[in-house]
């Protein structure tokens, strides 16, 4: 990526250049569980990804613009997963880092000051709060991985009302044009979806504290230009740090609520489409002592769930695909079966057509309908070793059940086994983190070898049995 460095240092001059950057290698031995009453299963061994993220920056007087982009981002070699179809977008289906679909613009975008007010203009990722609704994919999870980030053409108008532009209180108003989220992929050249968004923003920001309130208008058209979707969204954030002692205890939180209608998904008894109903929310309680770079920390989260499909609202809450819950359940297994749920659905032989919609049962393993919640600690050994344990709790917010057995049975909720489900019941992962190094060098690079394991012990609604995934990830940072 120098080359993209030098290009745009010839371009603006080389004063007030930065640059950072990030290398991934991850390598993972992912489980294979079966997915549906065919024995077909996810039938992916030893693989690894690749990832090269480049940015640079120039910053001159009250204005700077910034670049970004993501290179060989996908799977290099081994064995792919498979689940026929393209609908997984990590894209496990094929090695194909070194395609198009390997690179990808995640910024290019200048912002600056108009007397009191900031504009941004361009490409940009979005993120708000604990990253539930909206996620850049840029912040790392305590377990896990992540692999997207929100995309968005914005303009954005941001002031400091308060003191003379020297208060905490910020107003921000924007306008987007949606590239790529969890609901929608604008791809020009095939035709994907519209998605525009307005959004208000109020941030309340002092040392030690910040408040937000965060409202979003989005309107979207699917690809067919008829299928539609009006939607609110209002999203409240607070994270407090308050010393207790020789501790710090960290107090954070935010919770989303949904409004709208949408066409692009339907039920057997409302044809005309659905209104959205839902809402979610998360938590967390940290505590860290001053000096030793140890914590303790419980999170938690809520995502409503629909009881009742077929009475033309829609309950259903998902959190943004890059918020971590674990590393097996919901990234692995769920996300797995999901995509063979779209391919049972999608199959002529088992129906004359999929129902509308039937593409967002596909969620790349979004936490979705459920809670949880997961203790983790975590402590040095040395400066250049740290470990991290923890354990996940599942359960679902309606009866858990998949798409296509639960409509073979009837309506009677079952797994995507063909078996019955009772209670709400979704397993317990336990996941542990070895970090070697992550310590700057000269003051420039942060090499890093991350080791983890994801163990889930399924409970009979999800399958049952036990799953293991563990991942080695060399990774360095500039």
């Amino acid at each position: 990526m120098s080359g993209l460095y030098l290009l745009v240092g010839l371009a603006l001059g080389a004063e007030g250049l930065g640059t950072t950057g990030e290398l991934r290698l991850l390598a993972s031995l992912p489980p294979d569980p079966v997915l549906d009453t065919d024995g077909n299963s996810m039938g992916q061994g030893a693989v690894l990804d690749s990832r090269i993220r480049a940015g640079a920056s120039w910053t001159r007087s009250a204005w700077k613009v910034g670049l970004e982009l993501d290179a060989l981002d996908g799977q290099l070699v081994g064995d792919t997963w498979d689940i026929a179809g393209d609908e997984d977008a990590r894209r496990r289906q094929s090695l194909d880092a070194f395609s198009l679909d390997g690179l990808s613009l995640r910024r290019a975008a200048v912002e600056g000051r108009l007397g009191v007010v900031g504009v941004q203009a361009g490409l940009v990722t979005s993120h708000w709060g604990l990253g539930m609704v909206a996620n850049d994919g840029a912040h790392d999870p305590v377990f896990g991985r992540t692999d997207f980030g929100d995309r968005v053409l914005r303009l954005r108008l941001a002031t400091k009302p308060l003191d003379g532009g020297e208060g905490p209180l910020t107003v921000m108003l924007a306008g987007d044009r949606v590239v790529e989220d969890d609901t929608a992929s604008w791809s020009p050249m095939e035709g994907g979806q519209a998605a525009w968004q307005g959004i208000g923003a109020l941030l309340w920001a002092e040392e030690g504290q910040q408040y937000g309130l965060y409202s979003v208008y989005r309107h979207q058209t699917e690809q067919d230009g008829e299928r539609v979707t009006r939607a609110t969204v209002v999203d409240l954030y607070a994270d407090r740090h308050l010393p207790v002692g020789e501790w710090t205890l960290r107090l954070a939180g935010e919770l989303a609520i949904i409004g709208g209608d949408t066409t692009r998904s339907q039920s057997y008894t409302s044809r005309e489409g659905l209104d959205l109903r839902s809402q979610g929310f998360t938590g967390l309680v940290e505590l860290r002592p001053s000096e030793a770079p140890s914590f303790a920390m419980l999170r938690v989260g809520w995502a409503s769930g629909d009881g009742n499909p077929d009475d033309g609202v829609s309950r259903d809450f998902a959190f943004d695909r890059d918020f971590d819950v674990g590393m097996v359940l919901y990234d692995e297994l769920l996300g797995a079966v999901e995509a063979q749920t779209f391919n049972q659905l999608n199959d002529p032989g088992n129906a004359a057509q999929p129902p509308e919609g039937a593409e967002t049962l596909v969620s790349e393993g979004a936490f979705r309908r459920a809670a949880f919640l997961q203790p983790v600690v975590g402590g040095n050994f040395l400066p250049w070793i740290h470990l991290r344990l923890g354990a996940a709790l599942s359960w679902a917010t309606a009866p858990p059940g998949q798409a296509f057995e639960s409509y073979r049975a009837g309506g009677t909720p079952s797994n995507h086994l063909g078996q019955p489900t009772s209670g709400y019941g979704l397993g317990t992962e336990l996941n542990w983190a070895l970090h070697l190094g992550d310590v700057e060098l000269a003051e420039l690079l942060r090499p890093a070898l991350v080791l983890q394991g994801g163990h889930l012990l399924a409970n009979e609604n999800v399958g049952g049995g036990t799953l293991s995934l563990v991942t080695a990830t060399g990774r360095l940072r500039w």
